[in-house]
């Protein structure tokens, strides 16, 4: 495959990579973005051939413009920047997830001004663009860079209270359950520790969720502290939340949840929680 595309580079023909990368990864995707970037005669000529790639009707080409973004961001990085962020609202979800991995890389190499880029992007209309930010801060959390830990938490903070589907997932388990607790324990803990003293449903439950992961059950005693109180919330949405969080923090360390959930038993406050959560494990 890898002969083609260069072939087919040689030749100018970029409007043939899509159909020559159906069903392609990544890898293929990064390939081919490198040689159209080493091949043009400018970086800016290799973006305007980005441009070109994320306009057409095959996904595969829209990917490799995702990945030709970080090779040409250096000569006009607001124009990449908007080139990315209209690749984070196609209509494929490959190319979406793609875009926010690419931003995400972005995010990590030229850290301040994509953070100002991303302030932007929390706005969008399109909760596809408001995802890209989960998805871009969650890949850019490094332990290396522990001076990223705030920036990065309050980038996400905004987004604690929208209530997309795939958004609130991506943001609870993954950006903060993994990679930013993963990243930042102490700073991120505090974080978590805030937003559970909020009002708003939406807030709680990523809380709730963030709590579940296997990244939490490290922390599990001062995960229930705070499950103690998501428990007592009479909302239907946040109580199971809750409930999810134990069953899953149960299974990685059953020796501390079980004997709070057999107390919970006898809490007529907590009983359901406790009956929900011990289905599961």
């Amino acid at each position: 495959m890898r002969d083609r595309i260069d072939r087919a580079i040689a030749e100018g023909k970029h409007e043939s990579i899509g159909r020559l990368l159906a069903g392609a990864h990544t890898p293929e995707h990064r390939y081919a973005a490198r040689r159209i970037a080493e091949a043009g005669a400018s970086l800016e000529a290799a973006l305007a051939v980005a441009e070109s790639l994320a306009g057409q009707k095959e996904s595969a080409a829209r990917q490799v413009a995702c990945q030709l973004v970080p090779e040409v961001y250096s000569s006009s990085p607001d124009r990449a920047a908007s080139l990315l962020r209209t690749l984070a609202d196609d209509g494929e979800w490959t190319v979406r997830d793609a875009a926010g991995e690419v931003c995400g890389r972005l995010l990590r190499d030229d850290f301040s001004r994509m953070l100002d880029e991303l302030y932007e992007w929390r706005k969008d209309r399109s909760v596809n663009v408001r995802r890209a930010v989960a998805v871009a801060a969650g890949r850019a959390a490094s332990a290396e860079h522990p001076e990223w830990a705030e920036p990065l938490l309050k980038l996400i903070e905004p987004l604690l209270s929208d209530r997309d589907k795939n958004l609130r997932r991506t943001l609870a388990a993954s950006t903060i359950g993994t990679s930013l607790l993963g990243s930042y324990p102490i700073m991120a803990f505090e974080y978590i520790i805030k937003w559970s003293t909020s009002s708003d449903p939406q807030v709680l439950w990523n809380v709730a969720t963030a709590l579940s992961t296997p990244t939490a059950a490290g922390l599990v005693k001062k995960a229930l502290i705070i499950l103690r109180k998501l428990s007592l919330d009479e909302r239907r949405y946040v109580w199971r939340a809750a409930a999810a969080a134990m069953w899953r923090l149960g299974r990685k360390r059953p020796e501390i949840v079980r004997p709070e959930l057999a107390r919970w038993l006898e809490d007529e406050r907590r009983i359901e929680v406790a009956r929900e959560a011990l289905k599961h494990i």
